[in-house]
């Protein structure tokens, strides 16, 4: 009877657990990027990076000028130090530099990195607004792009524009400290352009069209793979029968190619 008692209590438990899954199922795990991911998923830091990094704000033209070392003691003594820091990651990539020149992709910046290397917020933090600013999480840490946006405003002719300001801190501290990237492409990857917008074809076009229009802006390009091994097909081929040691065959000498 007991046996009997038991084994019903474990089917009624079994029907409440799937009853239970049934009428409110989990809600489905975020995916990490990766195989089996949808292409356009994004990382949540990353969206709101993403989204950060394409505002602008109102240039900020009276500051508060403080020297280094009075800079450094306010800021501590507000509290403002690394264990303050709450966005760590950064994507610096601003349409106030991309609206002059766009030939390169944004920076990953990881904040809170850097905010602990330096041990000093101050070293970028390095003034503060006259007044205080509402769309800042904290009067004295707002963003670069608050005083520096494009180079020879005549608002304030004397600050350097954000580019300018990036590179000048970014490169300099680098250089002091002789660690990070110092160079263009060790930060960025250059920036390629819609060929959509770009290339000029009919609606069914032929190889020939294709290629044609291809060589109108890569033509350099054209004349360096005529030299290579895709082109020249010479050199030592095993798969190719009677021929597997033979390296002046190819394209240019005893083998045809339809292009």
């Amino acid at each position: 009877m007991r046996k009997t008692s038991q084994a019903f209590q474990r089917c009624v438990f079994v029907a409440l657990l799937l009853a239970v899954a049934l009428l409110d199922p989990q809600p489905e795990p975020v995916r990490a990027a990766g195989a089996g991911a949808p292409t356009d998923w994004l990382a949540p830091g990353q969206q709101q990076a993403l989204e950060r990094a394409r505002q602008t704000v109102p240039l900020i033209e009276a500051i508060r000028r403080e020297g280094p070392l009075r800079r450094r003691e306010h800021l501590h003594d507000l509290g403002l130090t690394v264990k303050a820091v709450k966005t760590t990651y950064f994507y610096l990539n601003s349409p106030l530099i991309s609206a002059v020149e766009d030939h390169y992709t944004g920076v990953r910046f990881n904040h809170g990195q850097h905010a602990a290397q330096a041990g000093d917020c101050s070293v970028c933090h390095h003034l503060r607004p006259e007044q205080d600013v509402a769309y800042s999480p904290h009067p004295e840490t707002v963003r670069c792009s608050a005083c520096h946006q494009q180079a020879f405003d005549e608002r304030v002719p004397e600050r350097p524009g954000l580019k300018a300001a990036y590179h000048q801190r970014c490169i300099g501290c680098h250089k002091q400290q002789r660690s990070g990237p110092q160079v263009c492409t060790d930060c960025h990857l250059k920036q390629v352009p819609d060929h959509a917008k770009l290339v000029k074809l009919p609606e069914h076009p032929d190889a020939l069209q294709v290629t044609a229009e291809c060589l109108r802006c890569h033509e350099a390009q054209a004349h360096d793979m005529l030299q290579t091994a895709h082109w020249l097909w010479r050199g030592p081929s095993p798969y190719t029968q009677d021929r597997s040691r033979e390296v002046l065959h190819g394209k240019g000498t005893t083998a045809l190619n339809n292009y």
